[in-house]
């Protein structure tokens, strides 16, 4: 069996790159979590659910 690449001869920058804007829009959406929590912006999502299951007659 042939060894990947990547094993044998490292990760290049294109790698290194895109693991690194992965990592970035992972640390940001970690943020923007924290901040809707803090702020509250995440209380009262039952109260959506129940909304959009109630008919409307």
């Amino acid at each position: 069996m042939n060894c990947p690449g990547c094993l044998t001869t490292g990760l290049g920058p294109g790698y290194i790159a895109s693991f690194a804007i992965c990592g970035l829009f992972f640390i940001l959406g970690l943020g923007v979590l924290f901040w809707a929590s803090r702020n509250g912006k995440l209380d009262g999502l039952d109260d959506t659910k129940f909304a959009m299951l109630q008919d409307e007659d």
